[in-house]
C-alpha cells in the first residue's frame, strides 16, 4: 500500500511538472484578409504528449490545414520540445469572424487559446501583407537584394551569456533562414569563413520551423554546435552553406490571372507562379562574439584546461595495498564542456602517490557530444605504509560562474602494507686534491757546482721532434674537442633530439593502440607524434596546435590537414569501429615524412 500510495504522489507530481511547462498559443499573421485570400493562423504547444487539436467550425469560415513542424532544443542538457501547427483561415463571404478558442490535451490536462478576430474584406479591397512595407502603388516592394534566396545567423545558444571563454567550446545555434515559398537543396555543410573559431560537433539532423522575421515568413533550418577559440578578444562568427534555391518570380506574379472563382484563388495562383533557381552561398552577418580569457587569480595548481561543468559519478579506489606495487584507480566525471581536454583526477595527497598515465573512454550524452561522461583508468603506487585516507580531486572553470572550481571525491580508507619507499639521493663524489708542485731550484752559477749536459742541440735530438709532433696534435685535438663539446650542448641539436625522441613514444603509443583495438588512443598519440614535429618547425608548443592552425597554414589537401580532420572526427565522434585501417596508418606515413627535414 505504501508503494502504490509512493508512486501515485511521483505521478501527480511529474503531471504538474508538465503541466507547468506546457503553453499553447495562437496567432494571426494578420487582421483582416480580402474575401478569397487566406491569413495563416499559427498554432505552437510546448510540453510532452499534446494531442492533435480541433478547431470549431463557424459558419462561412474556411480552415485548411497547411501541415505541422516539430522542434527540439538542447540547451546546457535541458530538453525543451514544441509542435507548431499551421493553417490558412478566411473566407469567401466579407464579415467580421471570430476564430473560436482551441482546445489543446498536453500530458492529460486541457489547455485552451484565446479567440482571434479576423474581417473579411471585400474582393476588390486592396490587402497588404502583415508587417510588410509597400509602395506608393499599393505593391509588395520586389526584393532583390543578396538575402532574397536566404541567409544564415549565429548565435549563443545560452541566452543567459553573450560571451564565451578561451578553450571553451560554447554551444551556439545556426540558422538557414528560407523564404517560406521558396524550395532549396543544401549542398554543404555548415563551413566557418573566418581563422578566430573552430567549428565542433554540428549536429546531423537539422530542425524545421516556419517562423516571421522582419514581416516576411520564412522556413527556419536550424543545427546545433560549438565553437571554440584560442585567444581572446571579439571576432565575427562568420558561418557559411552551399544552398540551390528557387524562389518565386515576382515579376510574374504582377501579371493578370484567370480566376476561377474558387476559394483562395490568389493562394493557388501564387503556386503555380514560375520559380528562378540559384546555386547560392548562404552567409551569416559578422555577428561578434567575445571570448574572454580565463582568470589567472585563484588559478588551482591541478588546473588542466577543462572548461565546463563537470561532478563526479564514480571513484574507484582499491582499500588494500602494498608499497611499490601499482593497482588500478578509475574514476567517471559527467557533464557538459570540453571534454577533449579533461585529464584524469589526481589521487591526494599527492606525496603520498606515485601515478602512471592510464586510458580514457568518453560517452556522449546527446548528439552534438556537449554532454556526457568521461571514465578514466591509471595505475598508481603508494608511497608510505600504514593505515591512510585517499581522494581524487579534480580542477575545471566554470563558464556560467566565471569562476575555478575544485572536485573532491568521497574519502577512502586504505591501509598499506610494506615499508616507506625512500627516495635514494646521489652519492657525493669525494673531491679530488690537486698534486703539490715542486719548487724550481736555480741551476748554480758556477759550472763546478751544475751538472754535466749533452753538447748536442736541442732540435736534433729524437726527443724533440717527438715533442713538435705531439705539440701539433694537441693543437688539433683542442679544437676537434670544443667542437663536440659545442655540439653536445647546441640548443638546437638538444631540441631537436627531444623532439625525436618524443615523436618516437607518441608512435610507440599509437602502435599499442593499433593493436588493441584504441581507435581514439591511436588517433590521440599519432596526432601528438604530428604535433611534435610541427611545434619543432613553428617554434611553439606542440599541445597548443588546433586543427584551425594547421588549416591556416598548411594547404587543406596535404596529409598532415587530412589526419587532423580524420583524428578530430573521432575524438568528438567517439563512434565504435572494427579496428585500425590501413589508409590511416599509411595518412600517418605520408603526414610524418612530410615533415622530415629531408622534406623541408
Amino acid at each position: 500500500m505504501v508503494k502504490r500510495i509512493l508512486l501515485y504522489l511521483v505521478t501527480v507530481a511529474m503531471t504538474a511538472v508538465s503541466a507547468l511547462a506546457a503553453e499553447v498559443e495562437a496567432t494571426l499573421d494578420r487582421e483582416s484578409v480580402p474575401a478569397g485570400i487566406g491569413a495563416v493562423l499559427t498554432l505552437r504547444i510546448s510540453g510532452s504528449n499534446a494531442g492533435k487539436p480541433e478547431i470549431p467550425e463557424v459558419a462561412n469560415l474556411i480552415v485548411e490545414s497547411r501541415g505541422r513542424s516539430q522542434q527540439i532544443q538542447i540547451v546546457n542538457g535541458q530538453t525543451t520540445a514544441s509542435v507548431t501547427y499551421t493553417f490558412f483561415v478566411g473566407s469567401q463571404t466579407p464579415g467580421d469572424y471570430q476564430v473560436p478558442a482551441i482546445d489543446v490535451m498536453v500530458g492529460g490536462q486541457k489547455f485552451s487559446t484565446q479567440p482571434l478576430k479576423l474581417k473579411v474584406l471585400d474582393s476588390a479591397a486592396a490587402q497588404p501583407p502583415a508587417n510588410t512595407p509597400q509602395n506608393p502603388s499599393g505593391e509588395e516592394t520586389e526584393d532583390t537584394g543578396e538575402k532574397r534566396f536566404g541567409f544564415l545567423t549565429v548565435e549563443l545558444a545560452a541566452n543567459e551569456r553573450k560571451h564565451a571563454y578561451v578553450g571553451e567550446i560554447a554551444p551556439v545555434r545556426i540558422r538557414a533562414w528560407l523564404p517560406a515559398d521558396s524550395r532549396a537543396n543544401l549542398r554543404s555543410g555548415i563551413q566557418p569563413e573566418g581563422k578566430a573559431f573552430t567549428l565542433h560537433n554540428v549536429s546531423g539532423q537539422p530542425q524545421q520551423t516556419q517562423e516571421i522575421k522582419d514581416g516576411k515568413r520564412y522556413t527556419v533550418v536550424t543545427w546545433f554546435g560549438g565553437i571554440s577559440a584560442t585567444k581572446a578578444g571579439k571576432f565575427p562568427a562568420s558561418l557559411s552553406v552551399n544552398a540551390t534555391v528557387a524562389v518565386r518570380d515576382t515579376a510574374a506574379l504582377k501579371q493578370p490571372r484567370r480566376r476561377t472563382g474558387g476559394p483562395f484563388d490568389d493562394l493557388f495562383d501564387q503556386l503555380n507562379t514560375p520559380m528562378i533557381q540559384k546555386d547560392v552561398t548562404l552567409k551569416s552577418d559578422d555577428h561578434e562574439i567575445e571570448v574572454r580569457p580565463l582568470p589567472t587569480e585563484g588559478r588551482p595548481d591541478g588546473f588542466t584546461g577543462a572548461v565546463g561543468e563537470f561532478k563526479f559519478e564514480s571513484a574507484g579506489i582499491p582499500n588494500n595495498w602494498k608499497t611499490g606495487e601499482p593497482q588500478q584507480v578509475s574514476a567517471r566525471l559527467s557533464g557538459t564542456g570540453n571534454f577533449a581536454l579533461l585529464n584524469a583526477p589526481a589521487l591526494t595527497p599527492a606525496d603520498a602517490w606515485k601515478t602512471y598515465p592510464g586510458k580514457d573512454e568518453f560517452r556522449a550524452g546527446d548528439e552534438t557530444s556537449f554532454s556526457g561522461s568521461k571514465a578514466f583508468q591509471f595505475s598508481a603506487v603508494p608511497r608510505k605504509g600504514g593505515a591512510q585516507e585517499a581522494a581524487l580531486t579534480f580542477c575545471y572553470f566554470d563558464p556560467a560562474a566565471a569562476a575555478y572550481k575544485t572536485l573532491t571525491s568521497p574519502l577512502t580508507k586504505i591501509q598499506v602494507t610494506g615499508e616507506d619507499i625512500v627516495d635514494v639521493e646521489p652519492a657525493i663524489v669525494p673531491e679530488v686534491k690537486e698534486p703539490e708542485k715542486k719548487i724550481q731550484t736555480l741551476a748554480a752559477q758556477r759550472a763546478e757546482l751544475s751538472p754535466t749536459g749533452s753538447l748536442v742541440p736541442l732540435v736534433s735530438r729524437p726527443l724533440f721532434s717527438r715533442l713538435l709532433v705531439l705539440s701539433a696534435g694537441l693543437c688539433l685535438f683542442g679544437p676537434i674537442l670544443g667542437w663536440l663539446r659545442r655540439r653536445r650542448n647546441d640548443p638546437q641539436r638538444r631540441s631537436a633530439a627531444a623532439m625525436e625522441k618524443a615523436t618516437r613514444e607518441a608512435l610507440a603509443a599509437a602502435g599499442k593502440c593499433a593493436a588493441d583495438g584504441d581507435v581514439p588512443g591511436f588517433f590521440a598519440a599519432a596526432r601528438l607524434a604530428i604535433q611534435h614535429r610541427l611545434g619543432a618547425l613553428w617554434n611553439q608548443a606542440p599541445q597548443a596546435i588546433t586543427l584551425a592552425e594547421v588549416a591556416a597554414r598548411i594547404p587543406g589537401d596535404s596529409p598532415v590537414t587530412r589526419f587532423f580532420l580524420e583524428a578530430d572526427r573521432h575524438e568528438y565522434n567517439r563512434h565504435a569501429s572494427d579496428g585500425i585501417s590501413p589508409q590511416w596508418h599509411s595518412l600517418l606515413d605520408e603526414a610524418l615524412a612530410s615533415l622530415t627535414p629531408s622534406s623541408r
